[in-house]
Formats: structure tokens, sequence, C-alpha cells
């Protein structure tokens, strides 16, 4: 089964977008594959550097998610997560301690 892709929205500065729209349409690709191969080029020149050796490893992190979580789908935020556990501590009358059951 392939993985479902992740999307990355950036909040650019018009000179910025200005300035990237000019490099893609020189080079006659768009903007989305101007930065999706200089993300490439980057990676890959941090892992010749080794920028990740050491930092982690990326198969031992899924594998451990795998075996904590297996098919679960977990939420992209955690929100919901926060949500519940806010709820399930407001239960208690008394919680928050400085709030009155007039609120």
């Amino acid at each position: 089964m392939q993985a479902k892709k992740k999307r990355l929205t950036l909040d650019l500065d018009p000179p910025v977008q200005r300035r990237l729209k000019a490099a893609a349409a020189l080079k006659g690709i768009s903007m989305r594959r101007y930065c999706l191969a200089a993300k490439e080029r980057e990676l890959t020149r941090d892992a010749d550097n080794g920028a990740f050796a050491g930092s982690f490893n990326i198969e031992a992190l899924v594998a451990l998610q795998e075996e904590a979580f297996g098919d679960k789908v977990l939420p992209d935020d955690g929100i919901e997560i926060i949500r519940e556990a806010r709820e399930s501590r407001s239960v208690a009358d008394d919680w928050p301690p400085w709030r009155t059951k007039e609120l």
C-alpha cells in the first residue's frame, strides 16, 4: 500500500513569492516543481554532509510508531486529543478550582 501524500503550505512574503515565480519561469517549470526540486536538493545535501547522522533513524521511528499504534489512524494534529483530555478533566464539578458553578 502506498503512503498517502501530505500537504505543506508555505506563507511567503510578496517579494519572495515574486522571486520564486521568476526563478521557476526562467527554468520553464511551475513554482511547485521548483520547490520540490529545491527540497530534494537540500535534503540530499544534508544527508551527504551527515546532518542526520546520529540524530535519528527514521526507519526505527516508523517501526516504533507502527508498534505503538498499529493500523490506528491518528489525526494530523492533536486538537481532538487535547479536547478529549480537557473534557475528561472538566467532568469534576470542582475543576478548575477557580471556576464557580455560576459561570
